[in-house]
């Protein structure tokens, strides 16, 4: 099997260089600069609410296109803020089971109750006829996630459903940063976006989060909230938290988003590749890209063969080629052990995410690879499925 391994890559191979699944991204120029930011914030004794996470909620703002931007310490805690802003407790908010769990746990620990819906097929995001289904007199509103850095290309139609039930619909941007809609950025579609800035995402701060939004008066709860609902005066005016953003988290996300689009477009070029050199490799489907859409590819998933074991595959890349890969996200939420136990769900609830995500593996993706690893992905997966078949 290893002479299929085309002769780009020999090198590569017989080195087993590690191939990791995600990495974020600096650049030795940018690093030198983030350095000299930092050593100045530390000499300044401002390591929190100042003046860098201010830049950075200015200029994010700007580039999403909205008019305000609150920095927080994870994409979690800007899904709770959101939620706990539109009063959900007691209420439903329906969620895509095709999510890391952190979106339907935003909306228990925000008071309420996630009701999760299931996916497209072609998309890997929400189904808006299951989202129809769900939805009851008890519904205040729906997070859609986009997902691997897909935006769920049926917004228009799930933001015309919630406008004319009165629900409130927040957008999960934590992988799709710098994603398009008909020239709209992802975060500025809905009536919040919340992002993740975690370590491997395409912008990072190492941990953190931001809030988009052209609502002013839930800008103003997030400040409050963030900062244990504290208001200007310091007067604790609302139950809030500790979900500041740090100065040195800014810092990075600044330099980061300087380079956001150069890491999108480089993005983009890699999943061009992949899908050359993968168009005719046997038992892979690829997932594509609506007209009209930029992807950000945080992610790069495809879909397995029906008779080839996603598991084993992902094994002989790991152990014989050094190639990490991931999935997004088998289980489905409302398959996990707390979700079934609290809300009662279980196999059979959500029939095409049960089908579908098991298939579904995530080959490397960051700004950091080259062609060359690139190919040697694509070369190792056929060889990969070729072993999993022996096996």
């Amino acid at each position: 099997m290893e002479s299929r391994v085309g002769r780009a890559t020999e090198l590569i191979f017989r080195q087993r260089t590690r191939v990791l699944s995600a990495s974020p991204f600096f650049g030795e120029e940018p690093v030198r600069e983030i350095l000299r930011d930092i050593e100045i914030a530390l000499n300044s004794g401002v390591l929190t609410d100042g003046s860098h996470v201010v830049d950075l909620e200015r200029d994010f703002a700007n580039y999403v296109k909205v008019g305000h931007g609150v920095a927080v310490s994870s994409g979690t805690a800007a899904l709770e803020i959101a939620l706990r802003y539109f009063q959900v407790q007691g209420l439903e908010v329906i969620v895509p089971t095709n999510t890391f769990v952190a979106t339907p746990n935003s909306v228990l620990f925000a008071g309420g109750k996630p009701v999760f819906a299931d996916i497209c097929e072609d998309t890997l995001c929400v189904d808006p006829e299951d989202v129809k289904r769900k939805v009851s007199s008890r519904t205040a509103g729906m997070i859609v996630v986009h997902v691997a850095g897909l935006i769920c290309p049926q917004m228009r139609e799930l933001l015309e459903l919630c406008e004319d039930h009165r629900m409130f619909l927040l957008e999960d941007c934590a992988h799709a940063h710098g994603a398009l809609i008909d020239g709209r950025m992802s975060g500025s579609l809905g009536n919040a976006g919340c992002f993740s800035f975690y370590a491997t995402k395409v912008l990072t701060t190492g941990e953190g989060g931001i809030i988009t939004t052209n609502n002013g008066g839930l800008a103003e709860a997030a400040y409050r909230m963030r900062s244990h609902g504290l208001d200007e005066r310091r007067r604790m005016v609302a139950l809030g938290h500790n979900w500041r953003m740090s100065e040195i988290a800014a810092i990075l996300g600044k330099h980061q988003l300087k380079n956001l689009e150069s890491f999108v477009l480089r993005r983009n070029e890699i999943a061009k590749q992949y899908e050359a050199d993968l168009k005719n490799t046997d038992d892979v489907s690829l997932f594509k890209t609506p007209t009209g859409m930029r992807h950000s590819y945080y992610k790069y998933p495809v879909k397995l063969g029906d008779s080839i074991e996603r598991e084993a595959v992902a094994h002989v890349l790991e152990e014989e080629y050094g190639i990490g890969t991931g999935n997004v996200y088998d289980p489905p939420c409302h398959l996990h052990p707390f979700y079934r136990r609290n809300l009662g769900t279980g196999e059979g609830d959500l029939p095409t995410a049960e089908r579908v995500l098991k298939k579904v593996l995530c080959l490397p993706m960051h700004v950091g690879l080259t062609n060359q690893e690139v190919t040697y992905v694509s070369e190792a997966l056929a060889c990969s499925i070729a072993k999993s078949r022996q096996q």
